[in-house]
């Protein structure tokens, strides 16, 4: 394990402490921040929280984790393998059994730190994460509670409604994905694609407030990649959605440096404010193929750890309608619902509703843990 300075997280949490540390999953690190609150004596509860589809740890996840972590818990948050500040080659790949052993390994990992409660681990994943700890939950029993926020319950309910917003595009992304598996049995570099795109894009989330509502999870100041930033001055319409939180490039000057994120996209490289962090919004294609294989919302029933489900009605990436059918009748299954799209949960009031639901469930599943 790596742990790096801690970075003080302002005065209203002046107790709490966030480290940078590494843990390793098949072969490869984990990068990941670990929230400790100082002082406190003996074992802690901790969270232990991954992103969606893509999305990396500076996406809003941190305002989760500093709530939480201002109630005294310890707080593990992870960038899967091949994004992020993680290992694993190439870059930008989503393999759905790889982030399942991330999972496997967060929990390994954090069972190992002396300031955790092993009594008391909770799994919580926002969007395709929110998917993967319902399947971890229910293959690691002694995990305390789940939390999947907008979860990601039913590939082909997510994919014919990926359909009925832009056919063609839908159509595009599948083909894609076809080229791209084949692709990838020759040893060739990716084929990438969106990961949030306007409705006409072959994008995985493709909506028409997709890609306001998933930049504006980046920091203010984030800039995006020389090469995207001329596309979007062609593409005004599309320009105009960027949250402006996004600062364009411009198209002048040296080259701009290489990231962990591997060579550029057209469909935009981020890096954070001041260069601590690197994403793009660009995926593998072949995942197109695999989504409508992964149905984690039926792992519910054989579960039996207490689960809140954080979901969102008008939600077009993960259809709400399906994964409140797949809680019916659970007495394990806690359902709460926000009138609001996919990404609109991660701020404002969704977002102050959101958080207090799941630390008032939380709460009482720790607190029968200490029992």
């Amino acid at each position: 394990m790596e742990i790096s300075e801690s970075a003080d997280l302002g005065a209203e949490v002046a107790a709490v402490q966030r480290r940078d540390v590494r843990f390793t999953s098949g072969g490869d690190e984990c990068a990941a921040w670990l929230y400790t609150v100082q002082g406190e004596n003996g074992p802690r509860p901790v969270v232990i929280m991954g992103h969606g589809l893509g999305a990396v740890r500076e996406m809003r996840l941190d305002a989760f984790a500093e709530r939480f972590a201002a109630l005294g818990w310890s707080v593990l948050v992870f960038d899967y393998r091949h994004l992020g500040a993680s290992g694993g080659q190439p870059r930008q790949l989503l393999d759905i059994g790889k982030q399942l052993e991330d999972w496997r390994a967060a929990l390994t990992f954090a069972r190992t730190l002396p300031e955790v409660d092993v009594e008391r681990i909770a799994l919580w994943g926002s969007s395709f994460g929110g998917g993967h700890v319902l399947r971890a939950g229910a293959d690691d029993q002694r995990v305390a509670a789940v939390v999947a926020q907008c979860p990601f319950t039913d590939g082909p309910a997510s994919m014919i409604s990926r359909f009925r917003v832009g056919p063609l595009s839908a159509a595009v992304l599948t083909v894609a994905g076809l080229l791209d598996t084949v692709a990838s049995w020759f040893g060739a570099k990716p084929i990438l694609v969106p990961m949030a795109g306007a409705s006409w894009m072959p994008a995985f989330v493709a909506s028409a407030d997709a890609v306001a509502g998933s930049s504006a999870l980046l920091p203010p100041g984030t800039r995006i990649s020389r090469r995207t930033s001329s596309y979007l001055r062609r593409l005004r319409s599309l320009s105009a959605q960027v949250s402006k939180n996004i600062e364009l490039t411009d198209c002048e000057g040296a080259p701009e440096p290489v990231t962990t994120v591997g060579r550029d996209s057209v469909w935009g490289v981020l890096r954070g404010p001041h260069n601590e962090f690197a994403a793009a919004n660009a995926l593998a294609a072949r995942l197109a193929l695999r989504l409508p294989l992964y149905r984690p919302g039926r792992t519910m029933a054989g579960s039996g750890i207490p689960t809140l489900l954080c979901v969102c009605d008008n939600d077009v990436a993960a259809p709400a309608k399906t994964t409140k059918r797949r809680a019916e009748g659970l007495a394990h299954v806690q359902v709460r619902s926000y009138p609001c799209d996919h990404f609109d949960i991660y701020l404002g009031t969704h977002f102050e509703n959101t958080v207090r639901d799941q630390i008032d469930f939380l709460t009482k599943q720790f607190a029968v843990g200490a029992g």
